[in-house]
């Protein structure tokens, strides 16, 4: 459900490509449900013993091909989507300033900046002995505060409400999803570095051999 809901860190830039950004919280609200829909279907009929990557629950054949390239599919355009952000900041703040790659057109400067950032998501998905606990750091260090704790606090900050004080019942779901993302963080923090060290000690190897 926390992955579900993820997609709202990327609220403003829907807003801003919509073309009737009033409907954007219905547009949002709409997806969020579906995504969430489908996960706990997922969940569901997982069974009571899912297998770690649910994608080999898939028997061999035909479904598991076609449920691969529909995975890839995913891959690329959530990672295509996601970096739009970061990539137009690095375009801003650095290749702009400082002039760098005047001679491109703006569709060969995005190219470049966008290949760059995938390269290296590339080399260190490859270079990290153990990818999946990278992952769950980087997930407990960001994609938790940028779902969850943010939106509470900008919420709060808006209505001129003190961030850790409750007030009103009418206020009270912000400060409920302000403690509960707080609790939810650090609990993923210590489980993410709990995972690495375990992993730390049983692993054999240095960089580049990453088997997971």
């Amino acid at each position: 459900i926390g992955f579900a809901v993820g997609s709202q860190k990327l609220f403003l830039n829907i807003r801003h490509e919509i073309r009737d950004r009033e409907s954007a919280p219905k547009s949002l609200g709409i997806s969020l449900a579906a995504f969430g829909t489908a996960y706990v279907v997922i969940v569901l009929n997982a069974g009571s013993n899912p297998p770690g990557f649910l994608f080999d629950a898939i028997p061999q054949g035909a479904n598991r091909q076609i449920a691969g390239f529909l995975l890839w599919v995913h891959v690329v355009v959530s990672y295509a989507i996601n970096s739009q952000a970061i990539c137009a900041s690095m375009d801003r703040l650095y290749v702009s300033k400082l002039k760098l790659l005047e001679w491109a057109s703006d569709k060969q400067r995005w190219m470049m900046i966008s290949g760059t950032m995938a390269l290296s998501a590339f080399f260190v998905a490859n270079a990290i002995p153990f990818f999946k606990d990278l992952v769950a750091l980087i997930g407990a260090l960001t994609s938790v505060p940028l779902t969850l704790l943010l939106p509470a606090i900008f919420h709060r900050k808006v209505l001129r409400i003190p961030i850790w004080s409750p007030t009103t019942m009418k206020n009270l779901q912000s400060y409920a999803l302000l403690l509960f993302a707080v609790i939810f963080m650090i609990a993923a923090l210590v489980g993410s570095l709990d995972s690495i060290g375990q992993d730390w000690e049983h692993h054999q190897g240095g960089f580049f051999s990453c088997s997971e």
